[in-house]
């Protein structure tokens, strides 16, 4: 089966991510999970997936630094603040650019586990 949702560029990111970070192979089974049952924003060179109010932000290598983050990420923030007066990111903590990134956007620490840092922003 294709994938028309996650690209084959976007889906290498995210296996190297789990398996860089998380020590976790993914396998075409996880990928047809993401897709059908989490909200997919695809964008040149990555994408958004979310579950509920808590997303996460995949981007390729070749497009980190080369493509206008604050403008994506911006719009992806009015929109999912429509739906909810909160949003989570969970970071690990040792990525410092993402860490920037949603601090710029106005997200506040809540908690620290295992490596990981809760971040909420609230809206309105």
């Amino acid at each position: 089966m294709i994938s028309r949702l996650l690209t084959d560029a976007v889906w290498q990111t995210i296996k190297d991510y789990h398996k860089d970070t998380k020590s976790r192979e993914l396998t075409g089974d996880h990928r047809n999970v993401i897709e059908q049952n989490m909200d997919i924003h695809p964008f040149d060179g990555g994408v958004f997936i979310a579950i509920g109010n808590e997303f996460d932000l995949f981007v390729v290598p070749e497009k980190r630094g080369r493509w206008r983050i604050r403008t994506e990420i911006g719009n992806y923030l009015h929109q999912m603040g429509k739906s909810h007066s909160t949003i989570v990111v969970r970071i690990n903590e040792n990525n410092s650019p993402s860490l920037r990134l949603a601090e710029h956007f106005g997200f506040k620490e809540v908690s620290r586990e295992n490596g990981i840092i809760r971040l909420e922003k609230r809206n309105g």
